[in-house]
This record gives C-alpha cells, sequence and structure tokens, in this order.
C-alpha cells in the first residue's frame, strides 16, 4: 500500500470516529436530559443558560430560578386533575374542551407517551395529535396548560419530518410560518413538540415520552 493510501485511509477512518463519537454523545444528551427533567421536582426544569455559560433551574410554579439541584419533598407530586366546566366542554364529549370549533383534549398528568404512542392514544380517543388551525391555538393551549398542568415541559404534536420537509399530516394546513423556540430546529428530532410555556415549536426525538393533546371536531 503506497503511503498516500495509507493517508487517505487514515483520515477515513479518523473521521468515522468522529460521526461515532458525536452520535453517542447526541444520544447520551438527550436521554440524559430527559432523565433529569423527569428526576426533578414537579414544576422543575434543568435549562442551559447562555448569560451564565451553565445550567440553570427554573420552577415554572413559583418563579425561583437557582443554579443548584432542588430537593424532592412535597412539591414533587402532581398537581390534582382539574375538572372541566360545562362552559369549557361546550360541545364536546367529556374529558375534552372546546374552542376555536375544535375540541381538544389534554392527557393526564401521569400520561405520557412516544409521539406514535401518542398518535395511537389520540386515535383511540376519536381524534389526532394536535395541528394548528390557527397561528393563536397554540397560546390557548399554553394558558390552559397553566391552569391544567402536565409533568412534562413539552407535549406532542402531529407533525413530523418527511424527505427533508416538515408537514403536520395528510389532509392539514401546509406548514408554513412556523413558531419556532429559540434556536429551533437544532436536528434533535424528526417530530415536533410544543414547549408549554412558550407555546412555540420544538423538534424532538421521536421515541421521548412527553404529555399530548389530542384535537377533533364537535
Amino acid at each position: 500500500m503506497t503511503r498516500v493510501a495509507m493517508v487517505t485511509l487514515l483520515v477515513v477512518f479518523c473521521a468515522a470516529l468522529i460521526v461515532e463519537a458525536k452520535s453517542l454523545h447526541k444520544n447520551k444528551r438527550n436521554s440524559e436530559s430527559f432523565r433529569l427533567k423527569r428526576g426533578l421536582p414537579y414544576g422543575w426544569e434543568k435549562k442551559f443558560d447562555g448569560k451564565m455559560n451553565g445550567f440553570i433551574y427554573i420552577n415554572h410554579v413559583t418563579g425561583e430560578t437557582r443554579t443548584s439541584p432542588p430537593t424532592h419533598g412535597s412539591s414533587g407530586t402532581g398537581p390534582a386533575p382539574v375538572q372541566i366546566s360545562a362552559r369549557e366542554q361546550g360541545s364536546c364529549k367529556s374529558g375534552w374542551r372546546y374552542a376555536f370549533n375544535f375540541c381538544y383534549y389534554i392527557s393526564a398528568f401521569a400520561d405520557i407517551q412516544s409521539h406514535s404512542g401518542a398518535q395511537a392514544a389520540c386515535k383511540t380517543q376519536g381524534g389526532e395529535l394536535f395541528w394548528p388551525q390557527f397561528v393563536f391555538e397554540s397560546f390557548f393551549l399554553k394558558k390552559t396548560l397553566n391552569k391544567v398542568k402536565i409533568s412534562t415541559h413539552f407535549f406532542w404534536t402531529n407533525g413530523e419530518k418527511h424527505s427533508g420537509k416538515w408537514d403536520w399530516g395528510t389532509g392539514h394546513p401546509a406548514f408554513s410560518n412556523p413558531k419556532w423556540s429559540s434556536g429551533q430546529p437544532d436536528g434533535s428530532g424528526t417530530c415536533l413538540a410544543v414547549y408549554a410555556h412558550t407555546g412555540f415549536l420544538d423538534d424532538q426525538p421521536c421515541e421521548t415520552q412527553y404529555n399530548y393533546v389530542c384535537k377533533t371536531k364537535p
């Protein structure tokens, strides 16, 4: 083997190692991030703060921010279920909320699913995963979730990436003028979730388990 061939082979081998290392790091980062979020007391989230160049812990219930992990205690339990009033239910069936001529179902506090699991759960409920007909639907859900509460900081939507393009599914409006969270999409995954605290979109690994919102006609 010539020297040029040996150098070329070495370069290819090193490049392959770098790609594999990045892949392992990304998978570890995603799984570790999810583990930490799920392991924190209710209401707390671990987020990277660019100004501090490190992680901070935010309590979305009290507004407290700290640099050290919170301890587990009574705050680790979830809130009691919120009853849906007759006015909120409108012409929807029990367990659903009426708005914008649609019915919305928010999964129970502990009911978290992968993206495909959430799709199946919505189908069983007689609907499908949330997709936006109007820009302000996500913000209506954000306001509703402030009252209802879910155990994850994101909820699944019907959005997926196919052949390099995002869409909301067959028969739904085109994916246009999306409201992305800061720094998104970042290539983390091919399924779309809404960050519950802002109503903006994030691309997420489809196997991650989140709460979900279903949608259907009355």
